[in-house]
């Protein structure tokens, strides 16, 4: 490819919205063109980039049998309202009614459509284990889009679904899929830390998310300073200590306190006591508008996917001032107990404590030296708050576990036989009986790796493509361009590595300097520089330069074939 034909330059300013390196750079470098929030179009160079992960995903899942397979960017809403997703994935889920008053989504994933098919055509345990995927653009509706394409409305997706006879026969098919996942890492040249995750509306027993550590993630991710235990915050656990137990208990007592006393830093600021001291009660209203007070300690945070599995709700939303009104209280006036038609949850961490401060806030009185088990007890006492730096492993009771951030580039599910239950999924076992097909979901953010890789590779300069992924071989570059001998001999060099099958970006602009083409081929990052100039050949060949190397080599034509044959493996 000319590079004055290419559709999409690079560009000198940076985007003001773009925080990540990964975002400024493919922007910059006309990789990406954003089209709205949320929303990109893939220019030439990014979607020969995107081509080639895709290849590589598709690559690595063939070899563990997987087959492959499309299905449609748009569902029946009706199959969604099987698995009752239709109303639990309202969030992000993209509704509408076609022309014939069919209700319709665009989907964000694939378990009901996959699930449907499998049910139509799996009859007995000849016709499983079964893996099947498919590579497609879904779109889900995110409050925020987020870096680029790190976190995007609409992307492209693989998806893998398992299907097999026994919970047995899926984690053998579970083990294959995240085999395929470690192999794709390698060809990309990334480091994919496995952690233990949520499985959130996904539903199953059990996920694991692959995350990139990196400062600029939106994940957080705890780790165990001794042992192997990673984790999603939304699913760590950890190891109530003992915080003041040796402390003697006191008389519970209401005393005055000002009414201007209503949030934790109000209780601070008053009683100058730390944090933990204090009762904070959290409240939610779930899908069917019931109200959910979590008490927990001042301290901590409410972890709302811990809530919702506690408690084995839908979807949870913070209550509004009228719903507070509605139980005759107010922002700060919530009490730890007394509330009428409404669940109390409590954390673990209420035990670890004695003589809390508050749980009865009135205008101009509070609660202090408040025990749970004693003045108040719950019907469910869970884990329901985030774990945090420093917190106890829960695993191996010694370490502390440390917070990292991390981008998730994939993640797989141990569905079981939640979806097959709901949409009635069976096959016939030896004996002639129906049972039901355990299923598993695995997905790979083929876009959002695109932004991964970038974000992984580079430098202050642009870019550092890993070869596998690289959009061209080598970026051919030719200089003293008003000399037509040089010139002539830029364009056969270019010409017969295209024979050659090199992929060749030519960079053949006249009255643009020197320094301008090299910043432009340090910012897209192919691997490989070439340099025609007067001064290389009159030293006898061709400049090459890899990007990520200071090394400036002269070359005989004659050689660069071989040169970068090798070096790609081709």
């Amino acid at each position: 490819m000319r590079y004055s034909n290419l559709f999409g330059k690079t560009k000198k300013e940076t985007a003001k919205q773009a925080k990540l390196k990964s975002h400024q750079f493919l922007l910059r470098a006309g990789f990406i063109n954003q089209t709205a929030a949320g929303l990109y179009s893939f220019l030439p160079l990014g979607f020969k980039v995107l081509s080639k992960i895709d290849a590589i995903v598709k690559q690595e899942l063939a070899k563990e049998n997987v087959q492959h397979l499309l299905m449609p960017y748009v569902s029946p809403a009706s199959l969604w309202q099987e698995t009752g997703r239709y109303d639990k994935m309202d969030s992000v889920l993209a509704k509408f009614t076609s022309k014939r008053g069919q209700d319709l989504v665009l989907s964000p994933t694939h378990e009901e459509i996959i699930t449907d098919l499998v049910r139509k055509y799996v009859q007995s345990y000849k016709d499983l284990p079964l893996i099947l995927n498919h590579n497609q653009l879904k779109f889900r509706d995110e409050i925020r889009a987020f870096g680029g394409l790190v976190r995007t409305r609409e992307f492209l997706m693989q998806d893998a679904y398992t299907f097999d006879t026994s919970a047995k026969g899926l984690s053998k098919s579970f083990d294959a899929v995240v085999r395929a996942y470690k192999n794709i890492f390698k060809q990309l040249e990334i480091e994919a830390v496995e952690i233990e995750a949520d499985s959130g509306t996904m539903g199953g027993s059990d996920s694991h998310e692959f995350v990139i550590i990196a400062n600029v993630g939106e994940d957080l991710v705890l780790q165990c300073s001794d042992c192997n235990y990673k984790a999603n915050v939304e699913k760590a656990e950890f190891e109530r200590e003992k915080i003041n137990l040796d402390e003697k208990i006191e008389v519970f007592k209401i005393i005055d306190q000002p009414e201007w006393v209503c949030t934790m830093q109000d209780n601070v600021k008053h009683y100058r006591k730390p944090l933990w001291r204090y009762l904070k009660n959290v409240v939610y209203k779930d899908q069917d508008e019931n109200i959910i007070i979590a008490s927990i300690r001042g301290d901590q945070e409410v972890n709302e996917a811990k809530l919702m599995q506690a408690t084995g709700v839908q979807s949870i939303e913070p209550a509004t001032d009228n719903d507070l009104k509605n139980m005759g209280t107010r922002p700060g006036w919530v009490h730890s107990w007394g509330h009428k038609n409404v669940i109390y949850i409590g954390d673990y961490g209420l035990k670890m404590v004695r003589n809390f401060i508050g749980g009865q806030k009135e205008k101009d009185t509070d609660s202090v030296n408040v025990n749970y088990g004693r003045d108040f007890e719950y019907k469910l006492l869970a884990d329901i708050v985030n774990a945090k730096e420093n917190d106890l492993c829960a695993k191996c009771k010694k370490g502390k576990l440390k917070e990292k951030r991390g981008i998730e580039i994939a993640h797989a599910f141990k569905l079981g036989t939640c979806y097959s239950n709901s949409m009635n999924a069976k096959y016939l076992d030896k004996n002639g009986k129906l049972q039901l097909i355990h299923m598993g979901s695995y997905g790979f953010g083929v876009s959002r790796a695109v932004a991964v890789v970038a974000e992984v590779h580079n430098d202050d300069n642009g870019i550092v493509w890993p070869k596998t992924v690289t959009p061209y071989h080598v970026h051919l570059i030719v200089l003293d361009t008003s000399d037509g001998k040089i010139f002539k001999q830029a364009q056969k060099l270019y010409e017969d590595l295209k024979s050659q099958n090199i992929d060749v970006l030519f960079d053949e602009r006249k009255d643009v300097s020197a320094g301008s083409k090299f910043a432009d081929a340090d910012l897209i990052g192919i691997p490989i520089r070439l340099v025609v100039s007067k001064k290389s050949l009159k030293n006898g060949g061709i400049e090459f330069k890899l990007r990520n190397s200071g090394k400036i080599e002269i070359i005989k034509i004659s050689e660069l074939e071989k040169r970068i044959k090798d070096f790609y493996k081709i």
